[in-house]
């Protein structure tokens, strides 16, 4: 995942003035969430009362929502999306950050209020909006429609930010839940097929961080070795249950267990998707958003 540039701009909408993020991407996944997210957490450590809100419109506008709704950071946030007729002024020196999609976002107008807009690549602002920043998100996405009023700023690739959760690998393949692990919803960034041999398998599959280990059901000596390098899940193919010995070793370190009822080469098949669509959750990519926005003019621009 790649972020692009940023622009600061202004916007007025009646008595109020709104700042506005306009995000914009190719196609879902690419950020926009997270953006949502990250911001909302650099007010909240600031000090402030913060609440998340995800405008309904779209198919993945139920599982932002409950994102947001589980973030301890912003406790009350909405965990269901609502509607854009909805939003009020939070009051006082609470802030609402608000994912709304290019339809619904030009009609919210609050003092307290950040709109994080779903624009339309290449980056423009959804209609009846002008942004107080653009972020462009993946490569090769084109810059902010008017540069020469923008500061601007280059986001590093990060491979974090691509990650896919243990849940999204159990859908794809129809896997059963041996063990849940420590973190069901965490994130992987490697998907890892263990190799043959078994003097192979502990220095191949130490050199991936945070890994999901694709394996036969039948090779307890790759689960061991899997099992002793940094892998939050470990997927087995062909339907058998495992060894109980692997099974104990899995659940002491807290390492999620599936099983796939079809071979390697099928369940890899199923998993070739997994870095298309990945939902943004988890700490690890929520921390990685708000590390690569820390740098930016973003905040100043939003003060402003």
């Amino acid at each position: 995942m790649h972020f692009g540039t940023i622009g600061v701009r202004g916007q007025r909408l009646g008595a109020f003035l709104v700042p506005v993020v306009v995000v914009t991407s190719n196609q879902p996944g690419e950020g926009k969430t997270g953006v949502a997210a990250a911001i909302a957490r650099h007010y909240a450590y600031l000090g402030r009362t913060v609440k998340l809100a995800r405008i309904d419109g779209d198919g993945r506008a139920g599982d932002d929502a409950r994102f947001f709704g589980s973030l301890a950071f912003a406790p009350g946030s909405a965990s269901a999306p609502v509607a854009a007729s909805s939003v009020a002024d939070p009051g006082a020196d609470a802030l609402l950050v608000v994912e709304a999609g290019p339809g619904e976002a030009a009609s919210i107008a609050n003092a307290r209020v950040v709109l994080v807009a779903k624009g339309r690549a290449p980056a423009s602002a959804p209609a009846g909006l002008t942004p107080s920043a653009v972020v462009v998100t993946r490569a090769g996405a084109s810059a902010p429609a008017n540069p020469a009023d923008a500061h601007t700023v280059t986001l590093a690739e990060d491979r974090t930010l691509a990650g896919f959760s243990v849940a999204e690998v159990q859908a794809l393949t129809g896997a059963e839940t041996l063990i849940e692990g420590d973190c069901p919803d965490g994130t992987c960034d490697h998907l890892v097929i263990s190799p043959i041999s078994a003097d192979a398998g502990q220095p191949h599959l130490k050199r991936f961080p945070m890994k999901a280990v694709v394996v036969r059901s039948d090779r307890t000596d790759q689960h061991l070795a899997a099992l002793r390098g940094d892998t939050p899940c470990l997927l087995l193919t062909g339907g058998q249950r495992p060894s109980s010995n692997a099974l104990d070793a899995a659940g002491a370190s807290g390492v999620a267990v599936l099983l796939s009822p079809a071979d390697t080469v099928q369940t890899v098949a199923a998993l070739e998707a997994l870095h298309e669509n990945s939902r943004f959750q988890g700490e690890r990519k929520l921390d990685c958003m708000a590390r690569l926005l820390e740098g930016t003019a973003l905040y100043a621009a939003l003060d402003a």
